[in-house]
């Protein structure tokens, strides 16, 4: 299997890991303080790098981030589809960088469903971040949350080929960074990707 092939699977198995999302949610609905922050933890990478690939501040990003869980307490109650959190989440992190883009400085917050996709279809077409990307970093976020799961040798190998923003490191810098051979990283990388596709798939 090729490694662009490999990443893929990762990519679509990572999914499965949705499942907990509404889990989550209703036991933060029964004041869970440790579901909170599990959730807060499962999603805050993806919400920072909404704004500031919008190229916002750290500190604006940080006041979103705080914004979006905010909003999201505030609505717990009323999402009907926990299922669907991180997509919510996603949609709300995008329309509060899109309010501070196109304000410079206030934040907003829908009211309803309806409100939020009618105040951003009045927005600019040029989005802060396409889609597509908006899709591999889900994907990325999830795989992270995966990989968590493993040891530290496998976690570091797979990081640094498939998900170094800086892009994928070379067999060599990874043989370097965990003190073994450079022929070793091979069958190393594919023990890992046997572990984390097992643990996506429960």
């Amino acid at each position: 299997m090729t490694e662009v092939s490999e990443k893929t699977t990762i990519q679509f198995s990572a999914r499965s890991l949705e499942k907990s999302d509404a889990e989550l949610v209703k036991a933060c609905r029964r004041g869970d303080e440790s579901a909170w922050n599990e959730l807060v933890d499962r999603y805050q990478r993806l919400i920072i790098t909404i704004p500031r690939r919008a190229g916002l501040s750290e500190e604006q990003a940080a006041d979103i981030l705080q914004e979006v869980f905010l909003t999201l307490l505030e609505k717990l109650d009323e999402i009907q589809q926990p299922d669907k959190i991180r997509s919510w989440i996603v949609t709300t992190a995008k329309f509060k960088t899109w309010g501070a883009v196109r304000s410079g400085r206030n934040f907003f917050s829908p009211e309803t469903d309806q409100e939020m996709e009618a105040e951003m279809a009045n927005l600019p077409d040029a989005s802060p971040l396409a889609d597509e990307r908006l899709v591999e970093l889900e994907q990325q976020h999830l795989i992270r949350t995966a990989l968590k799961k493993l040891e530290e040798r496998c976690r570091t190998i797979l990081l640094m080929i498939y998900l170094q923003d800086a892009g994928a490191a070379s067999y060599a810098e990874v043989a370097q960074k965990i003190g073994v051979g450079e022929t070793s990283i091979s069958p190393l990388r594919a023990r890992c990707l046997k572990k984390l596709a097992k643990i996506l798939g429960k």
